[in-house]
C-alpha cells in the first residue's frame, strides 16, 4: 500500500515544476480560441442592456426572449428597468457606439483587476492561486456580461474598506440594484473585525439599499415585474442553473425554484457564513485575511455560479488553507483526527479538486465539474469551521453546566 507520505511527496514535486500553474490556464485559452468562431455573439449580455436602452427610449417593451435591435445580436435582457433606463441616457450623451467604447474599456480594466489583484495583493503565492485559473471559461469573456464590471467595482471599495466601508455599501448596493445576488459580498462586514452590532447594523444597511430598486419596481409595476420574474426564472432554474447551490440541485435533478429548494439554499447560506465568522475567529485571521477569505465566501454563497463569478473564489480558500496547517500543530487546535485532516490537508484538498476540474473539463460530458469542486470547496469550509466552533461550543456548555452546578452543590453542603 502506497504510504500517505509518498504520494504528497510526489503531489508537491509536480505542484514545484514551473509549468504546473500555467497548465491551469488551458481550458480558458482553448474557450477563447473556440468563442472566436462565433464572433457575432460576443458581449451578447452588453448588447442586450443597449438594446433595452433603445426600446425604452422607444417606448417598447423590453422584456422578451427575441429581443432584437437594428445591427445587433442580444442575449435577453434580465435586469430591471432602472437600468434599461440608466442605459438610454448614456446612449442619448454618448451614441450607442460611445457607450459600447465606455463600456469595453470599463469591462477590460475590471477584468484585468480581478486577474491581478488576487494574485499580486492577496497573501500567498500566486503559484497556489493559479489552479483557481481552471473555473475561468471562454464564456467569462466572450458574453461580456456586466457582472464582471460590477465585480471588480466591488472589489476595489473592498480593498479600501478599512478607509471607509460606507464605500463598500454603497460599491455593493449599486451592484445589487443590477443583479440582487451581489448582496452575498454583505458578508466581508460579517467577518470584519469590528464590534457585533456595528458589524449587524451596516449589514441591514446595505440590504436594504441594495434591495430598495428592485422592491421598489416590483410594488410600482406589478405586471412588469411579473413578466421580469418569469423571463428571471426561466434562465435561472431551467436554462443555466450554475454551478452553485442551484448547479447542486440540478446534478440530482432539483429545480431551485421550489420552497424545499429555497429553504435548503437559505440553510446553507446560514451554515456556511457561520462557519467562515468561527474560522475567522478561531484563527484570529489578520484584517487583510478576512477581506480575502470574505471575498471567497461572497462568491460560494452565491446560489447561480456563473463563468463570470469564479475569479474571487480562491485567493481566500489559499489563505485559509494555509493558516489552517499552520494552526494544527498550536495546542489550543482540535486532536481529532478528521479535523486535524482538514488543518493539515487542506492545500492539498483544493489543489486536488483544481487538478480534478482541469482534467474532467476536458472530457466533454464534464459539465457538472465546476459544480462538484464548488461544493468541495463549501464542504471543506463547513467541516473546518464546525470543528473548529465545535470545541468551543463543547468547552462554553462544560463552563455553563459547572455555572449551573455550582448553586446545587453549595445548598446540598449548607444542608
Amino acid at each position: 500500500m502506497v504510504k500517505r507520505e509518498a504520494v504528497l511527496g510526489w503531489l508537491a514535486s509536480i505542484q514545484r515544476l514551473k509549468v504546473t500553474p500555467f497548465v491551469f490556464i488551458l481550458p480558458f485559452l482553448f474557450g477563447i480560441l473556440a468563442k472566436l468562431k462565433h464572433s457575432k455573439l460576443w458581449f451578447g449580455d452588453y448588447q442586450a442592456m443597449a438594446c433595452a436602452g433603445l426600446k425604452a427610449q422607444a417606448g417598447q417593451p423590453i422584456y422578451a426572449l427575441d429581443l432584437q435591435c437594428p445591427g445587433m445580436h442580444p442575449s435577453v435582457y434580465v435586469y430591471i428597468p432602472v437600468v434599461a433606463k440608466i442605459t438610454a441616457a448614456l446612449e442619448h450623451i454618448l451614441s450607442e457606439p460611445g457607450l459600447f467604447a465606455l463600456y469595453l474599456v470599463a469591462f477590460i480594466a475590471a477584468l484585468v483587476a480581478l486577474v491581478a489583484a488576487p494574485l499580486r495583493l492577496a497573501p500567498g503565492s500566486w503559484r497556489d492561486k493559479m489552479p483557481f485559473m481552471v473555473f475561468v471559461s471562454g464564456s467569462a469573456v466572450m458574453w461580456g456580461n456586466v457582472a464582471v464590471i460590477l465585480h471588480g467595482l466591488v472589489l476595489g471599495a473592498a480593498l479600501l474598506m478599512e478607509v471607509s466601508p460606507w464605500l463598500f455599501i454603497a460599491a455593493v448596493a449599486c451592484a445589487a440594484a443590477v443583479k440582487p445576488v451581489f448582496l452575498t459580498y454583505l458578508v466581508l462586514l460579517l467577518l470584519a473585525d469590528m464590534p457585533f452590532w456595528r458589524r449587524i447594523g451596516l449589514c441591514v444597511v446595505g440590504a436594504a439599499a441594495g434591495l430598495a430598486p428592485t422592491v421598489l419596481f416590483v410594488l410600482t409595476d406589478p405586471a412588469g415585474s411579473a413578466q421580469w420574474a418569469q423571463l428571471l426564472s426561466h434562465f435561472v432554474y431551467e436554462v443555466t442553473p450554475g454551478s452553485g447551490f442551484y448547479g447542486w440541485l440540478a446534478m440530482v435533478g432539483l429545480r431551485g425554484d421550489t420552497v424545499f429548494a429555497q429553504i435548503a439554499c437559505l440553510a446553507y447560506s446560514l451554515v456556511l457564513t457561520g462557519a467562515a465568522v468561527a474560522i475567522a475567529e478561531r484563527l484570529k485571521l489578520t484584517a487583510q485575511e478576512r477581506l480575502w477569505f470574505g471575498l471567497s465566501i461572497a462568491a460560494l454563497l452565491i446560489p447561480r455560479i456563473m463563468s463570470q463569478d469564479v475569479f474571487l473564489v480562491g485567493p481566500g480558500l489559499v489563505m485559509l488553507a494555509r493558516r489552517a496547517a499552520e494552526a494544527s500543530n498550536l495546542r489550543l487546535m482540535p486532536r481529532t483526527k478528521w479535523i486535524q485532516t482538514l488543518l493539515r490537508y487542506g492545500p492539498h484538498i483544493l489543489w486536488g479538486l483544481c487538478v480534478v476540474t482541469l482534467f474532467v473539463s476536458m472530457i466533454q460530458n464534464g459539465r457538472y465539474s465546476t459544480s462538484v469542486a464548488f461544493l468541495g470547496f463549501s464542504l471543506y469550509v463547513i467541516g473546518l469551521g464546525a470543528g473548529l466552533s465545535g470545541q468551543a461550543i463543547g468547552r462554553a456548555a462544560g463552563w455553563l453546566r459547572d455555572e449551573l452546578a455550582a448553586p446545587l452543590g453549595n445548598s446540598e453542603t449548607q444542608s
